[in-house]
């Protein structure tokens, strides 16, 4: 009887060992992580979605000259972000101080100028967001213009007249190419995050010239912009903002189509500010047969030259400084609805134009404060500190319809998360996910 008592305690540990390892087998703290969503993400308090900065700095030389300044070593066309000029007013004075818009990661510029030997180019290094260039072998060059005879260049795409009106200088925002703003358009509530709903290309051109003082100021400015992508289901229109910008300081509006040079009907919204409804730009797009979206789905991809475009043109008759006018927050493209309560998104820390914001949200972060002192910087972010709109000062591929945007661009994580101090070039460092991906030149 004992044996038996004992062959049967053994039996019952053995089946109690077995069943504690399967068990353990399928311990649920040793499945698989759950996969990481951009809600999952822990964004730093202060952290402002910037992928830009304002830097400013000095431009010399031993004689009147045309400095071009690059993004690149290249020196490539597209990556181009200014060409000035130094005139002899400003040869043994104090130099002008120059603003650029650049992106984080930048730390070298690199200027191009002619000598007597030919085309130059040299690093400048910037520093705590300054930058100081002293020119000692240029070459006299008083004009960018090309020299050709009225009519000389007809069919070859050249504007001389454009020439003309930017020969004194010119500053790009973001570069010569294009940027980017990619939304979600589901605000206030958080999308799926694929950044797709409604993605539009920008490039903006200042004239740049010097008055009294060590001022560059511009009163002419070209506006480019291209709707590259739309993955939403909500039916949002684009709008152009400059906050810096008061409609009475405006003398005239044109709007082409640069495609066909057709000049398109332009009325500024009753705003303070100059406020441009851009809706033509979405209408009757050129969808692919059976696509619900445009430009989204990679069985249905849409050709560069098909992408809609307008160039507008703004001359103003009171000239502004061009660091008020070339920081983002005051170049302010937003999406917006036209029907029930109007909804507007915006970039994040931009106030909406219109629409009566959702101060009450508990969602969201609240923009005022229990004093009653407005937190403006607030405005579109949630609860988390995430945001509906990211601009990104390149011409960045957008994401394929629900396509997971953390595992299209790596490096996007680190740079949130980080509070954008690592990978600040994740949209351009070469490690993306391209079969996630839509590129369009």
């Amino acid at each position: 009887m004992k044996k038996k008592t004992v062959l049967f305690a053994s039996c019952l540990l053995g089946t109690l060992a077995f069943s504690s390892c399967e068990k353990n087998l399928y311990d649920e703290s040793k499945q698989p992580e759950k996969e990481l969503q951009m809600k999952d993400l822990d964004i730093p308090a202060d952290f402002q979605w910037k992928l830009t900065r304002t830097a400013e700095g000095t431009v010399s030389a031993n004689t009147p000259t045309m400095v071009s300044l690059f993004l690149d070593e290249k020196c490539s066309e597209k990556e181009k972000i200014a060409m000035i000029s130094v005139d002899a007013k400003s040869l043994g004075q104090q130099p002008d101080d120059l603003p650029l818009s650049l992106p984080t990661y930048v730390e070298t510029l690199y200027a191009k100028y002619e000598t007597e030997n030919g085309m130059q180019s040299i690093p400048v290094k910037i520093v705590n967001g300054s930058f100081s260039l002293n020119i000692k072998d240029a070459k006299t060059t008083t004009t960018q213009t090309r020299a050709v005879t009225r009519g000389g260049d007809k069919g070859t795409g050249h504007d001389i007249e454009e020439d003309i009106r930017y020969s004194k200088g010119v500053v790009y925002h973001p570069k010569k190419d294009w940027g980017t703003i990619m939304y979600e358009d589901q605000f206030p509530i958080l999308g799926d995050y694929d950044f797709n709903d409604f993605v539009i290309n920008y490039k903006v051109k200042f004239n740049a010239y010097k008055e009294k003082g060590n001022k560059y100021m511009s009163n002419l400015m070209t506006i480019r912009l291209r709707i590259k992508a739309l993955g939403g289901i909500y039916p949002y229109f684009p709008y152009l903002r400059l906050k810096e910008i008061d409609r009475d300081e405006v003398e005239s509006v044109q709007i082409t189509n640069p495609k066909t040079k057709d000049e398109l009907a332009v009325e500024p919204m009753p705003n303070e500010n100059l406020i441009i409804d851009c809706s033509d730009l979405i209408l009757n797009l050129p969808k692919p047969a059976g696509s619900r979206y445009f430009n989204v789905e990679k069985t249905a991809l849409v050709d560069t030259e098909e992408l809609p475009e307008f160039e507008i043109e703004i001359k103003l008759n009171t000239a502004k400084e061009v660091k008020e006018i070339l920081e983002d927050d005051e170049f302010d493209l937003y999406i917006a609805r036209k029907d029930g309560d109007k909804t507007e998104i915006h970039a994040n820390g931009i106030e909406p134009a219109f629409y009566k914001y959702p101060f009450n949200n508990p969602d969201l972060l609240p923009v005022y404060e229990s004093d009653g002192d407005e937190e403006d910087d607030n405005y579109y972010f949630s609860k988390e500190r995430l945001i509906w709109g990211l601009r990104v000062p390149g011409n960045v591929a957008h994401a394929i319809e629900a396509a997971d945007f953390l595992k299209a661009y790596p490096g996007f994580k680190k740079w949130a998360t980080s509070g954008g101090k690592n990978e600040q070039n994740w949209y351009g460092q070469g490690n993306a996910d391209k079969s996630l991906l839509i590129y369009n030149d």
